[in-house]
């Protein structure tokens, strides 16, 4: 994970994400340079996560809460290595993480909120600018194959192109252009192979 540097991890619930892409990024510190990283997270899973990293590194940690006016402050003034931020904070403040927090590493954890790639949520957070990023998630695939390339998209952009050369490429299609099933799969996985571990 580590040294893929941009990558999906989709290893299933309860195998330890967490505490994997947590010890990436600590070899990513020693290594890589990593200065900052950036962990967005459903607000219910911030604990976990601050309870994992303080059990696994001894590296500065800050969980984001309060107004925005507080959370643009703290992106200004923390001298945390992990900054733990919610869905809801990363995308109302996107631009500001940009500007001024400017991570090094972004992870999503629970990414299957980005996996509609027509939801504001997906569309904000893919503008989220750093060198290294990590997916996290246990359903990389749940009803469409789209879904991947909603996930793909935030690592390597340039993996499958537009939507369109997606769809024409792995969906097949009937002469009213409907859906009509699937196509060219085994280089659909050997695609993703490049960034999913």
């Amino acid at each position: 994970l580590a040294f893929k540097g941009r990558a999906m991890l989709a290893d299933e619930m309860g195998l330890g994400k967490t505490v994997q892409a947590v010890a990436a990024a600590a070899v990513m510190r020693e290594l890589m340079g990593v200065g900052r990283v950036l962990v967005v997270a459903p607000a219910s899973l911030k604990a976990e996560w601050e309870e994992q990293i303080r059990l696994f590194t001894g590296l500065p940690l800050e969980v984001l809460f309060g107004p925005r006016h507080e959370r643009l402050a703290r992106y200004r003034h923390t001298s945390a290595f992990f900054l733990i931020a919610n869905y809801e904070q990363a995308v109302r403040d996107w631009r500001e993480i940009n500007a001024v927090l400017k991570p090094d590493l972004v992870i999503l954890d629970e990414a299957q909120r980005i996996k509609n790639w027509r939801t504001q949520t997906a569309q904000r957070l893919k503008r989220l600018e750093a060198r290294f990023a990590f997916v996290l998630t246990g359903t990389p695939l749940e009803n469409r194959i789209d879904e991947v390339y909603s996930l793909a998209e935030f690592i390597e952009p340039s993996l499958f192109g537009s939507l369109f050369r997606f769809n024409r490429r792995y969906y097949r299609f009937d002469a009213d252009g409907k859906v009509a099933g699937l196509q060219n799969l085994s280089e659909l996985h050997e695609a993703v192979g490049r960034i999913m571990l």
